[in-house]
């Protein structure tokens, strides 16, 4: 029997001979000066020769190993140089900006969406994808047509807008779901695994931007000691494991592990591949990633899907993903869960918010909010959660400066602390913790954060825990201890004064909870007020209004901490280093969303870990749509905003657990050495 893949393949070959006699009509267009909205038929005739260009390529050369170097960075240039953020950007038919300036509001927010489609050729061609491929070449030549007799109307150009993406959306989403699952797909795993990784002419396979610090990576690490990168590989592989041995789950019952790299790590990735081969685990490698060309370029398209965002393509698009799902159940059920490697480093985006850019009414904003929560819903039907895990490790890019192979060295040491060694330090503060009703958090002099974080009621204080002991394991590196607190009794304030999220920065954050929920919120980012709450809501609230508590947590690396103050790259960490360096707070779903139901035993002591809902999370019985929001962001007050952590009994007894930036438990003194030796 054929699989799923392959018949899927099948089909989108079978639209290739349409594809070549269009794509041969293309390029002989001559498009004449009159033409209404010429610039963006000349723009997108040349991105979809340009990515002929590079199929053809692949086609004489599958490996680049004959192309010189010089030519391949050329033909990368002229790809992308609509989007060079100095240069090609300003009058780039893909700035919203720009294409506004030029057709007017709602026009030339359509020709700036259309545009984004047309820059997706070159992976459409990586996949085979002539499906895709045909439908543009459609749309272009429908649009060509209504351009020559004079119409530029909006709603006819939207209308056919809008029947290519509805065309044939049962292909549409198998394709999708047969490249992100099914194994049959290994364009990017062979790349990672056969390519020649001491030429980085096998970057320029992913079609992607290719820049300066990618190449750099890909240099370092094929210099990297082979025995410390085969340990290192070892080390990551055996956290992913160790994710499931702690939560009791056996990764035995599955068969697929997703492994995502950074461009420039393929050796790493090669031998962690190597490593999940050895207990049994397959590797699925998506395109490796990088920081991209513009972030401002993605930022302005992200709610491009408001053009289509009605109830009859939110109907048709779920309808279609129940069938699509439940032909891949099984392949779905065999996924065990992602290894990922992530950088920072990056140089730090602050995002101009546009006008011009689509935006999503409120009507959409909620048929969104559905649109997420049943695809989610429907996806784990079949993705178990209780049955799987994770693990996710940073490093810095080299664009971080440089003293990168210095902070490197650092991350390496703060990424391989002894677990054991901490959750022993942690289970002390658990203990504490455990017997508080709330959790009080006060921020410094001159920081505004002063919340009271209530805990569940511990009934059965020798079986029961309200905390995770955190280490190493599903989230490197080591140093936290996390609950999932009542919403009601939980209100205060937030401040941290300048931090990343989801890699946008935000400057004096404050978000104002009432019994868990953020009730208001603003930041100084912009001189109007108004604006800065807009940027929290676009960002970290949308498709919601609100968002509850999910998580509260205790950083304990006090190591991490200390190396980034010598390297001074404290606002340059990640969430997932940041959050182990003083409490942070995430808004959103908690850490057990979808597992609630399954145990969830300490490691330590056994106790059962009873904080694994709230009062939101409780309805998934009644109402599985309304219990979740799809998300959870992170937000890590650090040690030196921070004044006290105190653990408050029912009686009113107080018990310090941080006082003046220091650990006070009895048996944590020694995380007190590294913010000793700052």
């Amino acid at each position: 029997m054929k699989s799923i893949y392959t018949q899927v393949q099948e089909q989108m070959l079978s639209y290739k001979s349409a594809y070549e006699i269009s794509i041969d009509t293309l390029a002989k267009l001559v498009i004449p000066v009159e033409i209404p909205i010429r610039d963006f038929f000349v723009q997108t005739q040349r991105l979809m020769l340009m990515g002929e260009e590079f199929a053809n390529l692949l086609s004489s050369d599958p490996g680049f190993r004959k192309s010189p170097l010089a030519s391949l960075q050329e033909m990368n240039q002229r790809y992308f140089a609509s989007l060079e953020p100095d240069t090609g950007y300003q009058s780039s038919l893909e700035n919203p900006d720009y294409a506004v300036e030029l057709f007017g509001i709602p026009m030339g927010q359509l020709i700036t969406a259309l545009c984004v489609q047309y820059r997706q050729v070159r992976q459409h061609h990586i996949t085979g994808n002539y499906f895709q491929l045909e439908l543009l070449l459609d749309l272009y030549f429908k649009l060509y047509d209504l351009a020559s007799s004079g119409n530029t109307d909006f709603q006819n150009w939207k209308n056919e807008y809008r029947k290519m993406t509805m065309a044939d959306m049962q292909l549409k989403s198998m394709i999708q779901n047969a490249l992100r699952l099914c194994p049959d797909f290994d364009y990017y795993r062979k790349i990672v695994q056969t390519a020649d990784l001491s030429d980085p002419r096998y970057l320029y396979l992913y079609g992607s931007s290719v820049n300066e610090h990618d190449i750099a990576m890909a240099e370092y690490v094929n210099q990297y000691p082979a025995k410390d990168l085969e340990a290192l590989a070892a080390f990551i592989v055996q956290s992913w494991v160790d994710g499931f041995v702690r939560a009791k789950k056996d990764y035995r019952i599955k068969m697929y592990a997703n492994l995502i790299i950074p461009c420039g790590m393929e050796r790493l990735g090669r031998l962690i591949i190597s490593e999940l081969e050895k207990i049994g685990m397959q590797a699925l490698v998506p395109a490796p990633h990088n920081r991209g060309l513009n972030k401002q370029y993605s930022y302005d398209h992200r709610f491009n899907s408001a053009l289509v965002m009605d109830r009859d393509f939110v109907d048709q698009s779920l309808a279609i993903a129940e069938t699509i799902l439940e032909e891949l159940k099984e392949t779905i059920q065999l996924q065990a869960g992602p290894v990922y490697v992530e950088l920072f480093g990056e140089t730090p985006f602050s995002p101009i918010s546009k006008q011009s850019a689509i935006q999503l009414s409120p009507d959409q904003q909620q048929l969104y909010r559905e649109f997420t929560g049943r695809n989610a819903q429907l996806y784990y039907k079949y993705y178990k959660r209780d049955e799987a895990s994770f693990t996710i490790i940073a490093f810095p890019s080299p664009e971080i400066g440089p003293k990168f192979p210095e902070i490197f060295a650092d991350t390496l040491k703060i990424n391989l602390l002894d677990s054991n060694h901490y959750a022993r330090i942690q289970q002390k503060i658990i203990d504490v913790l455990d017997t508080a009703e709330f959790v009080h958090v006060k921020g410094k002099p001159g920081n505004d954060t002063d919340i009271m974080v209530k805990m569940h009621p511990i009934t059965d204080p020798e079986h029961q825990t309200n905390f995770e002991n955190c280490v190493a394991d599903v989230n490197i590196p080591v140093g936290e201890v996390f609950t999932s607190p009542l919403l009601t009794g939980t209100t205060g304030t937030l401040h941290v004064e300048d931090i990343y999220l989801g890699s946008l920065r935000y400057y004096n954050i404050k978000l104002h909870f009432e019994d868990g929920w953020v009730k208001d919120y603003s930041c100084t980012n912009f001189s109007d007020s108004e604006q800065g709450k807009d940027y929290i809501h676009e960002n970290l609230l949308l498709p919601h209004t609100s968002l509850p508590i999910g998580e509260f947590a205790i950083g304990t690396n006090t190591t991490a901490y200390q190396i980034a103050k010598k390297h001074d790259i404290l606002s340059l960490l990640p969430i997932l280093i940041i959050e182990k360096m003083g409490p942070h707070f995430a808004i959103g779903d908690t850490c057990f969303s979808h597992e609630e139901d399954a145990p969830h035993p300490s490691f330590m002591n056994g106790k059962e870990m009873i904080a694994v809902e709230n009062e939101h999370s409780a309805k998934r019985k009644d109402d599985p749509l309304g219990a979740y929001t799809q998300k959870h962001m992170d937000i890590t007050l650090p040690y030196e905003m921070l004044a006290s952590i105190t653990a408050i009994a029912k009686d009113g007894t107080k018990t310090d657990i941080i006082r003046d930036g220091r650990f006070v438990v009895p048996g944590t003194e020694e995380l007190n050495f590294p913010l000793d030796n700052l």
